[in-house]
């Protein structure tokens, strides 16, 4: 692995950029939301300190050595919109599976002001275009709990595939990897062509996610 120089991505309505120690009161806030619990490996409870180790440590880190990518969702603010305004969620890439070193995971959560906008599909689309253009990955893997339909719907959104059911990458806080839906995206293959299966249909309409799409979501302590 070899550092990445942190870089600022742009979309239709965001400008991501790695979050920082600035934003610890925002991360802090966001991860009280109880539903994170389910969803996320994060500390239980979320403490400050927790935040500050996260956005001083494991951000900063993981661009260093090339294991971990991770922007701030934030919606332009300046006179020109080149500057981004405070942090609205996270979004990150993670090198984790040593079988397979030219893969990525994503994984994400938005706080509960944002959600409903569609604001995470677009980020999530942005920062693995990024990956899979610029050759940082071939692939971008994607997973959630079982019944976690607007997670699904927003990596559908951001050109993945669902690739069926199996055990989680990332263990739980008890040790235990809960079945997950799966799905990936591929260098070249933005989604637009047949799909591989179908995607798990929603009982009812639901809002964007309110949890992460994986174990292993931005803002662990």
């Amino acid at each position: 692995m070899t550092t990445v120089e942190p870089v600022v991505l742009r979309s239709e309505r965001l400008v991501l950029s790695m979050p920082t120690l600035d934003d610890t009161e925002r991360v802090f806030e966001y991860c009280q939301d109880p539903m994170f619990i389910d969803y996320l490996t994060t500390p239980t409870p979320y403490r400050r300190e927790d935040a500050e180790h996260f956005l001083g440590t494991i951000v900063p880190t993981g661009w260093e050595v090339g294991r971990e990518f991770i922007w701030a969702l934030r919606e332009p603010a300046g006179p020109n919109g080149e500057k981004g305004g405070p942090l609205l969620g996270v979004v990150g890439l993670h090198r984790r599976r040593a079988t397979d070193p030219e893969s990525l995971d994503v994984g994400y959560w938005l706080g509960a002001p944002h959600r409903g906008r569609g604001l995470m599909a677009e980020a999530v689309r942005t920062v693995s275009d990024w990956a899979l253009e610029a050759g940082v990955a071939r692939t971008v893997h994607w997973e959630c709990l079982i019944g976690n339909y607007a997670s699904a719907r927003t990596a559908q959104a951001a050109g993945f595939r669902f690739t069926g059911i199996g055990p989680s990458q990332i263990a739980y806080r008890d040790g235990s990897h809960p079945e997950h839906w799966h799905g990936r995206r591929l260098a070249g293959d933005d989604g637009t062509i047949a799909a591989y299966l179908a995607w798990p249909a929603a009982p009812g309409g639901s809002a964007e996610p309110p949890a992460p799409s994986s174990p292993t979501t931005p803002g662990g302590g």
